[in-house]
C-alpha cells in the first residue's frame, strides 16, 4: 500500500473542504482498501467518512426512502421504516456478502465503487433514485 494523509471529518462541511488535490472518500473501506493494498489504486488523502453522523440517518418522506451513503447495508436491511417502504431494498441489503461486508460496507461506497456486478447500482437505479 502506498503511504497516504488520513483525514477524519466529523460534520459534511469539513468533509467537503477536504475533498481537494488526489483525494478519496472512504465509506465502509469493503473495495478501496483492498484496492489499495493491492496497489491497483492509490490515492495522497483518504477522507473517512465514517465519524460524520448526518451521512448514517435512514428516513422515510411520504412515500420516499432516503438513506444516507455511510448507511450500512446490515443497517438497510434491519430498517424499518426501508422494511415498511421499500421490502425490496431491505431484502437486497441483507443478502449482500457476508456479516462483515453487510456490518462494514456502506450503500455510498458500493455506489461509489460502480461495480456492475454490485447489487446497489442497479437497484438505485431501477427504483428511481
Amino acid at each position: 500500500m502506498y503511504a497516504f494523509d488520513y483525514q477524519r471529518p466529523t460534520s459534511t462541511a469539513a468533509a467537503a473542504a477536504a475533498l481537494s488535490g488526489d483525494a478519496r472518500y472512504l465509506a465502509g473501506g469493503q473495495s478501496l482498501i483492498q484496492a489499495m493494498r493491492l496497489r491497483l489504486s492509490q490515492s495522497e488523502r483518504l477522507v473517512d467518512l465514517g465519524a460524520v453522523a448526518d451521512l448514517k440517518a435512514i428516513r422515510v418522506d411520504g412515500s420516499n426512502v432516503i438513506v444516507g451513503a455511510m448507511a450500512r447495508h446490515a443497517e438497510v436491511a434491519a430498517s424499518a421504516d426501508v422494511r415498511r417502504v421499500l421490502p425490496a431494498l431491505a431484502e437486497l441489503a441483507g443478502g449482500i456478502g457476508d456479516p462483515m461486508v453487510r456490518n462494514m460496507g456502506t450503500l455510498g461506497g458500493s455506489i461509489a465503487n460502480a461495480d456492475p456486478a454490485a447489487c446497489y447500482p442497479s437497484a438505485v437505479v431501477g427504483l428511481g433514485a
